[in-house]
């Protein structure tokens, strides 16, 4: 028996899609990327939904509403079934309200069009034939861009990211990181300011009060700082960062 050892296993990967990020050109990727985008403001409405039931003001309101019921209603023990049915009927009742509250999302992700999207770029990242992520590139107004400082020489416009989404199960792996990354590299290209989200990106619109927006506002929060990271560490804007468009919104 021979005691050489064996050489290590390898892992194939011939069979394992490409991951590929690039600008979309064709009409079905295209159609792919902003339906992505829609898709996620559609998903809006379920993270609404649980911010509505487990915050603490409305959950409060349901147990209040419920003792009431029980205080008025329980006064034998063969009233349980009748006290059952009535707060089962109090609690579809609620979930019924935060259903209705939240369904504004789905009209705002009808609003994702082509009309929607105009001429702005739409970039992609594919796993192999799967459409995962999709940023959508802007630029600033003409009117915005094309002021002049003193009579100084035309500004450089900055360029906006109206959109950002990756799918669900592809999230925390560095799929939105890289999409960053190109809209960065394109911006740079285009010799840009700056590169900012939009004040009226796909995400932006709220249906509720800010007491329920909490989640969601984080959320862009930590967009924000993920594009300025980005910006930093591979854009070609730091030279530049005391252009009045840098940054602002």
């Amino acid at each position: 028996m021979s005691m050489e050892p064996l050489p290590a296993p390898t892992l194939r990967t011939d069979g394992l899609p490409s991951l590929t990020t690039y600008t979309a050109e064709f009409e079905d990727d295209r159609v792919d990327g902003l339906h992505l985008v829609a898709d996620s403001v559609a998903q809006q409405r379920q993270i609404t939904s649980k911010m509505l039931i487990f915050h603490p003001a409305n959950l409060a309101g349901y147990f209040l509403v419920v003792a009431i019921v029980m205080q008025y209603m329980w006064r034998a023990y063969d009233d349980i079934l009748v006290l059952g049915t009535t707060v089962g009927g109090i609690t579809m009742a609620f979930l019924v309200a935060v259903r209705w509250a939240a369904a504004g999302y789905i009209n705002l992700a009808e609003d994702i069009s082509w009309e929607w999207l105009g001429e702005d770029r739409l970039i992609i990242v594919k796993w192999g034939e799967e459409v995962i992520g999709a940023l959508v590139l802007g630029w600033a107004a003409e009117n915005d861009a094309g002021k002049k400082r003193g009579g100084g020489r035309r500004r450089r416009g900055k360029a906006i990211v109206r959109a950002w989404t990756v799918k669900y199960k592809y999230r925390g792996k560095g799929i939105g990181e890289g999409l960053l990354e190109e809209a960065v590299k394109i911006a740079g290209e285009r010799g840009s300011d700056g590169i900012v989200f939009d004040q009226h990106h796909a995400n932006s619109k709220r249906i509720l009060p800010n007491l329920y927006n909490g989640y969601i506002s984080e959320k862009e929060a930590k967009a924000e700082k993920a594009l300025e990271k980005v910006a930093d560490e591979k854009g070609n804007f730091r030279q530049r960062r005391s252009s009045p468009t840098w940054g602002s919104r």
